[in-house]
């Protein structure tokens, strides 16, 4: 079996970003907090950032900050009126969020309805094309897709434990 299969590769990236995602749940929650809007904010960055490298021809990592910014504007436009709303109320209001923003990205034309987006640039990929530029395809016997995702992965690793140690500093 191999381990460096970009399959494999691929399921780890999505675990490490799933666990990012269920951290930022976590932020509520430690506040006493029911908010089931987290996937929403989710989508409105990561659509905003695909639309952007898209379309745009923007790279890929600025795609990436302008979408987290637009959803954390996003998320201070929604939060204004909901601060107000506690337990089961806001859990409401926040779900009633998620499934807005589906809805609406279910049926832009930019996002191409139901079919989605495609071709959209990926960090891996770019890595990947940086292996081939620093011609490391093949050293330790692994190809450059491999190191392409090995190094998003170490990537995302950090941001994870970077988001862990201030989820920490903060409860201390």
């Amino acid at each position: 079996m191999d381990l460096l299969n970009p399959y494999y590769l691929q399921i780890v990236m999505f675990f490490i970003i799933n666990a990012i995602m269920g951290i930022s749940i976590y932020f509520t929650l430690a506040s006493g907090q029911l908010s089931l809007g987290a996937a929403g904010f989710m989508s409105v960055g990561a659509y905003v950032g695909a639309i952007l490298s898209l379309k745009a021809d923007l790279p890929i990592v600025l795609g990436i900050i302008i979408g987290g910014l637009v959803a954390s504007l996003v998320a201070v436009i929604i939060g204004l009126p909901t601060t107000r709303l506690r337990g089961l109320y806001l859990a409401i209001a926040t779900l009633g969020f998620g499934e807005v923003v589906r809805v609406i990205f279910l049926n832009l034309d930019i996002t191409n309805g139901a079919l989605g987006l495609s071709g959209i640039p990926s960090i891996p990929q770019e890595l990947t094309n940086l292996a081939y530029e620093l011609d490391i395809d093949g050293l330790m016997g692994i190809d450059a897709v491999a190191w392409g995702n090995l190094m998003a992965i170490i990537m995302l690793l950090a941001i994870l434990v970077l988001i862990i140690a201030f989820c920490v500093r903060i409860n201390n």
